[in-house]
């Protein structure tokens, strides 16, 4: 059994991660969704979170900063094609319900997957079918004024390679993961500095 593609609740005691190839059906893709709560100083057994469909794909789950969102990847049916990225919205008591598609906006009849929302709220997402260089390409959402734009990170973050799992630990810096050519091997971690001068960084003082 494979286990992956983790987010962890802002208390970090809450944990979602894909479970898959479980070989119940033959020849198909079985990946779930699976929780875990950190208590009396351990790690609860993991159980399939109430959102997951049996015949369809759920990974790259994503908390929201406040931890009252999960973002998630499907291939479940009802979708704009292809993998598309969901929302659910997490109870008080940790059940997820009122399940989302994004929209065509941000889904295409292509893949999105891995989507990640930074402090500012901002959502990333890796792509196959948005404008880009080829293969994966990660992407921001920007909304201004009422509109949604899609905004394509371009060169050096994006390649013609698979460019995906985006995380910021900083404004202005982070981590991703890359196949292109020069790497270690398949998938490799890089890490990166956004330079860009119209970058700031506000600190609000309540």
């Amino acid at each position: 059994i494979n286990e992956g593609c983790l987010t962890f609740s802002p208390d970090g005691r809450t944990m979602v991660f894909a479970k898959g190839n479980r070989g119940k059906r033959k020849g198909a893709i079985d990946v779930d969704l699976y929780i875990s709560g950190f208590r009396n100083g351990q790690w609860s057994e993991a159980t399939p979170i109430n959102i997951n469909q049996p015949e369809s794909w759920e990974s790259t789950p994503a908390f929201s900063p406040d931890g009252r969102t999960l973002y998630f990847s499907s291939n479940r049916k009802g979708g704009q094609g292809g993998l598309d990225i969901y929302s659910a919205q997490m109870d008080s008591r940790g059940r997820f319900g009122r399940v989302g598609n994004l929209g065509a906006e941000i889904n295409t009849a292509g893949d999105e997957l891995f989507p990640y929302v930074a402090e500012n709220s901002k959502l990333y997402f890796s792509s196959n079918s948005h404008p880009g260089y080829g293969m994966l390409d990660i992407f921001v959402v920007n909304r201004v004024n009422g509109r949604t734009t899609i905004e394509n990170l371009g060169q050096p973050v994006n390649s013609t390679s698979d460019d995906f799992g985006i995380f910021l630990f900083r404004a202005d810096r982070g981590f991703f993961t890359s196949n292109r050519k020069g790497g270690k091997g398949d998938d490799d971690i890089y890490t990166f500095v956004n330079e860009d001068p119209n970058l700031r960084v506000v600190n609000y003082y309540l």
